[in-house]
């Protein structure tokens, strides 16, 4: 995340996966280690006129040892319904607003081994940059409205029930039922994209690599994108439409970075496509998100309008793109185990920008 400001200290962070080195220190919220996600198939329906969605959830999970209960992270959601391997006996669900946190408790002892979690619940679209939010754009009869996610650092617990901690890292699949004359985006290309009745379709999107849930994406609106391809990667910037053009300076300088940072850090860029998206507004905590091939940016940092931008203009986006370029390797394929070392990952990118 690109926040403008000089970080405190550099240094680096540990990989993501199965560390919890947090998961010892009192003053942490943290949940239980005896139940951990391996997968989740996530279905969304938002509608964005009334600021709510309709989702649900199967989560693959392991669980470590038996247990009569299961907790995990929700914010601002109702559950409709839980099932766990398609039992028809349902657990009773508490919540904890403080911690956001939802304590499952089943009739009888959950036992060790592979099951699926499946939770219908629903949600709100924000009005401010926290889980599903809105932003609204235009004005008189050209008045749009798009959807965009920000989860940094644990807000994906508002989009669905998950195990919001960077070091829980797992698969993501991704369907969303939508307008069928706006385009869904995530981190992943659109597997497939079906018609439905009353002007709707379902957009399927490919499985994601193992990442932590605060870098899953959704994006939904009037859009449109300009790409090009870098290597084996699918580079693309998707403005609202009729902004397309104002984003060819940062695609020239993503499919510069690139093979750049493949190069430099010696890793292949590992998903299909890298997609820069620029949202109307704006933010006073932050201009950039370095969502896992779906970047989000505020158009005011990486839009460039020939007729009135300057060569500093250009540079300062250059700068933003390489910093959340750096990111997809050093904060996403390599994630800090706790969010007490995302100086460290900032400070890291920070650095890069410049050495780029």
């Amino acid at each position: 995340m690109k926040r403008f400001f000089v970080p405190l200290a550099l240094a680096f962070v540990v990989a993501g996966g199965a560390a919890r080195a947090g998961a010892a220190v009192a003053d942490r919220v943290v949940l239980p280690t005896n139940v951990v996600p391996t997968h989740y198939d996530v279905w969304i329906t938002p509608n964005a006129a009334e600021l709510t969605f309709k989702g649900a959830v199967t989560i693959d999970i392991d669980v470590k040892q038996a247990t009569k209960t299961i907790e995990l992270n929700a914010a601002d959601l109702k559950f409709d319904s839980v099932s766990l391997d398609d039992s028809s006996a349902e657990p009773s669900v508490s919540f904890d607003a403080e911690e956001s946190t939802a304590t499952l408790t089943f009739p009888a002892a959950v036992t060790a081994g592979a099951h699926k979690l499946t939770i219908a619940y629903s949600g709100m679209i924000n009005q401010h940059p926290a889980g599903l939010f809105a932003l609204d754009y235009g004005s008189g009869k050209e008045e749009n409205r798009a959807l965009y996610t920000q989860f940094e650092n644990s807000d994906a617990r508002r989009f669905m029930p998950c195990w919001d901690e960077p070091g829980l890292k797992a698969t993501f699949t991704l369907t969303a039922t939508v307008p069928a004359d706006e385009m869904a985006i995530s981190n992943m290309p659109a597997a497939s994209a079906t018609p439905l009745p009353g002007g709707l379709k379902k957009v399927v999107f490919a499985e994601s690599p193992k990442m932590s849930s605060y870098l899953l994406f959704f994006g939904l609106g009037d859009f449109e994108r300009i790409s090009k391809k870098v290597g084996d990667v699918d580079v693309g910037v998707i403005t609202t439409k009729g902004n397309a053009s104002k984003g060819e300076f940062a695609l020239d300088a993503e499919a510069h970075l690139l093979p750049y940072y493949e190069n430099y850090f010696g890793v292949k860029f590992p998903l299909p496509k890298l997609d820069l998206i620029a949202a109307p507004g704006d933010s006073q905590s932050f201009g950039a998100m370095e969502n896992w091939g779906a970047i989000f940016y505020f158009e005011r940092t990486i839009l460039i309008d020939p007729k009135i931008s300057t060569k500093g203009d250009e540079r300062t986006v250059y700068i933003v793109v390489a910093h959340e370029t750096a990111h997809q390797w050093f904060g996403d394929l390599v994630t800090m185990a706790w969010w007490d070392d995302l100086w460290l990952n900032e400070g890291f990118a920070e650095w890069m920008q410049s050495k780029a």
